[in-house]
């Protein structure tokens, strides 16, 4: 774990301490260490790590994004380690991905195009079923990685992400949760499926801002309207809740609910969190 120092503006700044350990991190997944295994280790534990792991080393380095691979790269890579289900290496090629790039272009520019293909891969039969699971279990572990490193600890005001009852994808709100935290936010994810008192109890203990929703699955079109209204009726009115998801879900609740910011991309969720903040 990394605990940047902030400036009165909320930009992070790094200490030579910060990039060392960030550098041994990446060395030590670059090895195929679990990131999960690793990050809680001490500097000088990961330095012994990664002096073992050079030693014994286990193969052939792959390409590294911050050696001039193209974004482009970084995502078909991510595709092949999904086909041959391999999570070891699709674990290195994300995190070498946050190593490299920024949490926007990381977000948009990998992991939503990645999730899409994964998706559109399995309802077209070119993936299996264990395929796909498996790519969703190291995709949300690294999530919920990159949620706790870009975190701004107790400094930001506190956004809370979930999914409403029945809705159990929830990929949109752990990128949205991870988007409003390198925006600056004291971002906190529920986790899905979540019945509207629990989440209106879970805002006001936390004292939050933002409620941010994400609804995908079509089929529960009928169900989101009585969540939302539900939640809008309960909610403080200090609190803004965004909602977002795709197009054919989100359009058919402009008209009933005017008051509520519903968008279809994080660039909207960004520009939102970052005007409102």
């Amino acid at each position: 774990m990394v605990d940047p120092s902030r400036s009165e503006g909320g930009q992070r700044y790094y200490s030579d301490e910060d990039v060392h350990r960030l550098s041994l991190l990446h060395r030590a997944v670059e090895e195929g260490r679990n990131i999960s295994q690793v990050a809680g280790l001490s500097t000088v534990e990961l330095l012994a790590l990664v002096e073992e792991d050079r030693v014994e080393r286990r193969g052939p380095r792959l390409p590294e994004p911050s050696e001039g691979a193209p974004v482009s790269s970084v995502l078909e890579q991510a595709k092949g380690a999904v086909k041959k289900m391999d999570p070891a290496r699709l674990e290195r090629i994300l995190t070498r991905g946050a190593m490299a790039f920024s949490v926007p272009t990381l977000t948009d520019e990998v992991l939503v195009p990645l999730l899409a293909s994964i998706g559109s891969s399995w309802r077209g039969g070119a993936l299996g079923v264990a395929q796909e699971h498996l790519a969703s279990v190291v995709i949300r572990r690294f999530l919920e990685w990159l949620l706790s490193t870009v975190d701004s600890g107790d400094l930001g005001s506190v956004f809370v992400s979930t999914t409403p009852a029945q809705e159990r994808h929830e990929f949109g709100a752990l990128l949205s949760a991870v988007s409003a935290a390198a925006a600056g936010w004291k971002a906190v994810y529920l986790g899905p499926d979540l019945p509207a008192s629990e989440i209106v109890a879970a805002v006001i203990r936390l004292e939050a801002k933002v409620l941010a929703l994400s609804l995908v699955d079509p089929a529960l079109g009928a169900t989101f309207p009585r969540e939302l209204a539900e939640l809008q009726g309960a909610l403080p009115e200090s609190v803004r809740m965004v909602v977002g998801g795709p197009g054919e879900v989100i359009s058919p609740l402009r008209e009933e609910f005017p008051d509520i910011e519903l968008m279809t991309g994080l660039q909207e969720l960004r520009d939102s969190v970052r005007l409102g903040g």
